[in-house]
């Protein structure tokens, strides 16, 4: 039976992916891992061995991967540092390396809303902060050579700031392939 591991990104929970778990065949199982995003200490290499320890956890030796922004990110670092474990990997509006012009307004937008219009579930404010910092930081392309995992790249055409990310992520992950999905944004 095929496993499908699913992470989410930032403003969700693992929850987000029900109704897409209850949709799959009956040969194949989805697992849904909650992220920590309110911990003091998260990152994304912490992340992604969260995500090795449930899947070791559940006796799963090698899974798909299905991630979502934060997820899609976390998903290629997993394939990348462990790629025995990952059969496939599906990665949907992620990040190589944000925009930090980008991610700056986001995060002055933030701090200056208010607070019930700048926080998500189980994330305060500051917690949301931390978060974006953290991928603010972040730089994938050393890894994307290394993921060896058939893998589709998708994108929202309405999600214009993950447009030029997507290019990127299957220009540099070997033999994947990129499909924008008319019509939709970054959540579809």
């Amino acid at each position: 039976m095929a496993t499908v591991v699913f992470v989410h990104g930032v403003g969700q929970t693992a929850d987000a992916w029900r109704e897409v778990i209850d949709a799959l065949p009956p040969d194949a199982r989805g697992e849904a891992v909650r992220l920590d995003l309110a911990a003091d200490d998260f990152s994304l290499a912490s992340a992604a061995t969260r995500i090795r320890q449930h899947m070791d956890r559940r006796g799963i030796d090698r899974a798909h991967l299905c991630g979502l922004s934060l997820g899609a990110m976390i998903a290629v670092m997993i394939a990348a540092e462990s790629p025995e474990r990952v059969d496939r990997l599906i990665l949907s509006g992620g990040q190589v390396r944000p925009n930090r012009a980008l991610m700056t307004t986001q995060n002055a937008l933030l701090r200056v809303l208010p607070a019930r219009m700048a926080s998500a579930p189980g994330l305060e404010r500051a917690d949301l902060l931390r978060v974006l910092r953290t991928v603010s930081t972040a730089d994938l392309r050393p890894s994307l050579p290394l993921v060896r995992a058939t893998t589709l790249v998708l994108c929202g055409g309405k999600d214009r700031p993950n447009l030029p990310a997507a290019r990127e992520l299957a220009r540099g992950i070997p033999d994947a392939q990129l499909r924008i999905v008319p019509h939709v944004g970054h959540e579809w």
